[in-house]
């Protein structure tokens, strides 16, 4: 998310026996996706591909894909259905703070059942297990205790052939040499629970593509990188930044997902100036073969794709989509 909206979020307070009631079908169901990766090869480079040939997707942001109206509730397979004919390909969505959601496993089994849901309709799923990762304000062994266990849970029930897992949203760090063994050490922790998903991970600089082009990728070999934009402009303006994140995708050989597409902050509330940015941004990204995936569904009225409840962008907003080829 961009970084004026990264303020923590108060949790949503639902109810403790209304989340434990929901989670623990979740908890309990079969883990047939660990059940499927243990019975097949790693599929790193498949995956890797199937994420180079996404065109379009959107996040869900923050509590939506579990709770509304501070109550827990599942948006079920028909949701994600309709998100997919809407002309979506793929998803986004990440496991809020822990302060906010606690450290048990009530939140996470949520949205792993969730994620079931949108891959069950066809979707591909960008999963992230954590919000943010500050480096004036690092986390504690709790914090690392409670990422650990999200990691596990997504592991062992999420498929490697169509989720990719995220240790954090994004990262808030004044040079790349501080955030880059934190990023290790993230992809090292993850990487040792799920042998097979591939991970993503971006620049230090809130995923910026500034942050992207300063650094290497990781030893690991099944990794993507992400980018997020917020800084919309005129089609030169978007060649100027993108040409480049290309360039660093074919020097390392290395996939890149533009996980978080908005218009420039000043549309964060004009549909039409947002729907402007759209056209210019989308056939760019579309020539130059990188994923976009709108910011966001549901976000206040911020960057807010959604026509009411709906799993379908605003009128404005789809007629701008529609023209991204």
């Amino acid at each position: 998310m961009p970084p004026s909206m990264s303020i923590p979020l108060g949790a949503i307070p639902l109810g403790r026996r209304t989340l434990a009631t929901m989670a623990t079908a979740t908890l309990l169901a079969p883990a047939t996706a660990a059940a499927q990766q243990a019975a097949r090869p790693a599929a790193a480079e498949g995956m890797r591909g199937r994420v180079s040939a996404l065109r379009l997707g959107a996040n869900l942001e923050r509590w939506f894909p579990i709770a509304a109206n501070n109550h827990a509730r599942r948006l079920g397979p028909t949701w994600w259905t309709a998100s997919r004919a809407a002309g979506f390909d793929h998803v986004r969505m990440f496991v809020p703070k822990v302060e906010e959601t606690g450290n048990g496993p009530e939140v996470p089994a949520l949205f792993r059942e969730a994620t079931a849901d949108a891959v069950t309709a066809g979707l591909t799923v960008l999963l992230g297990l954590a919000d943010t990762y500050y480096e004036d304000s690092p986390w504690n062994e709790a914090a690392w205790r409670a990422f650990d266990l999200r990691a596990r849970l997504m592991a062992d029930g999420t498929d490697p052939e169509r989720v990719v897992l995220a240790p954090l949203n994004e990262p808030a760090f004044g040079n790349t040499a501080g955030w880059r063994p934190v990023r290790d050490r993230l992809l090292a922790r993850l990487r040792a629970v799920a042998p097979r998903h591939t991970l993503v991970w971006g620049g230090r600089e809130w995923c910026s593509w500034r942050s992207l082009l300063e650094m290497e990728p990781p030893a690991d070999p099944n990794t993507i990188a992400e980018v997020h934009d917020y800084q919309g402009g005129n089609t030169a303006a978007v060649e100027w930044r993108f040409n480049d994140v290309a360039a660093w995708r074919a020097k390392h050989g290395v996939p890149v997902v533009v996980s978080e597409l908005g218009g420039a902050f000043t549309a964060a509330e004009d549909v039409p100036a947002w729907a402007a940015d759209l056209r210019q941004a989308l056939p760019v990204l579309a020539r130059l073969r990188l994923p976009a995936t709108l910011w966001a569904f549901t976000h206040g009225g911020h960057w807010r794709l959604q026509d009411g409840e709906a799993p379908r962008p605003k009128a404005a907003l789809a007629a701008a989509i529609a023209g991204r080829r």
